[in-house]
Parts: structure tokens; C-alpha cells; sequence
């Protein structure tokens, strides 16, 4: 298919709450194809749907450990671990910015495969981090909402760029 260009901050897109898929046919198919062929050329973790454009909730994750893709639609989180890991985490829409977020460091998630299957996934560590970071951009939050005010001035001539980047508008 395609690989896509990934819409970086502050484009519109990435603040939008992205929509239900209800058809699972040849568009879905297509946006797949398109998400993991752009997720490994930039040789990130996960790449959700609104980051190539598409207001749709879907996203792909890889697993290096287990050596898996995850296409996961309309995801919902089923629970979550009360213990939380501080780490450090990157966007592809935030190109090297990192910013120290608290996660729960195990995750219960519902939803469909890309092919309409209903399927339910546990994950931990970096795949739960991963999932909950995907799934946060199917609803307008990115990374830098997490961001401490130190954060964000010590990243503030990177952020400058990106906001004065003419491509994101």
C-alpha cells in the first residue's frame, strides 16, 4: 500500500476524538496496510490512525519481545493495575521529544481485530504503555499534555519548529 506521512503537533487531527469502525471491509483493510508499512519505516512502537491522517480508532503495536503486531479497532480499556511506572516516552508526532509519564504497568483492553474479530489482550510494561499511548491519541491526547512546565521549556525551541512548520497545518 502506502506509507504514509505522519502528521506531527499541532496538527488539527491529533486533537480530534477519532471515529467508531464499523466496517471491516477493503478501506479498513487498506488503512492497515498503510499503518504498519508507515510504522516500520519510522521504526516506532505504535501508530495510531489519526497520526497518518485518518479519523478512524485503530492503531497498530509491535511486540518486539514476542515478535507480533497488534491491529487493534475501537479499543477500550477493560482495566487497569493501580501500581503505575514513571518512564520516559517518545511520539512519532513529537520527532525527539521525550517526556517522563506514569502509566499502570498492566492494562486489560477490549476491542476488534481488523478483521471485526471481538478479542480482549492483557499487556505490561512497555506493550501496556505503548497500547494506552496509541489509544490516547483516538481521543486528542498527546504526550505534551502530560508535560511539566520544566519539560516543556527545556524542549521549547524544538516545540517552536514544530508549531512553525507549515506542513502540519
Amino acid at each position: 500500500m502506502t506509507v504514509r506521512r505522519i502528521r506531527k503537533y499541532p496538527a488539527e487531527i491529533l486533537r480530534k476524538k477519532a471515529e467508531e469502525i464499523t466496517d471491516f471491509g477493503k478501506k479498513t483493510q487498506d488503512l492497515f496496510r498503510d499503518l504498519e508499512e508507515t510504522l516500520e519505516k519510522s521504526c516506532g512502537l505504535g501508530l495510531a490512525a489519526p497520526q497518518i491522517g485518518m479519523s478512524r480508532r485503530a492503531f497498530v503495536a509491535v511486540d518486539r519481545e514476542e515478535k507480533k503486531i497488534y491491529r487493534i479497532v475501537n479499543p477500550v480499556i477493560a482495566d487497569m493495575d493501580s501500581e503505575n511506572d514513571i518512564d520516559m516516552e517518545g511520539c512519532l508526532s513529537f520527532p525527539e521529544i521525550y517526556f517522563a509519564i506514569s502509566r499502570p504497568k498492566k492494562i486489560l483492553i477490549s476491542g476488534y481485530t481488523s478483521t471485526g474479530k471481538k478479542i480482549k489482550i492483557q499487556a505490561e510494561g512497555i506493550l501496556a504503555r505503548c497500547f494506552l499511548h496509541e489509544m490516547e491519541h483516538l481521543d486528542g491526547i498527546l504526550i505534551i499534555d502530560y508535560a511539566s512546565k520544566q519539560e516543556k521549556e527545556f524542549y521549547q525551541e524544538k516545540l517552536n519548529r514544530l508549531i512553525g512548520t507549515s506542513a502540519n497545518k
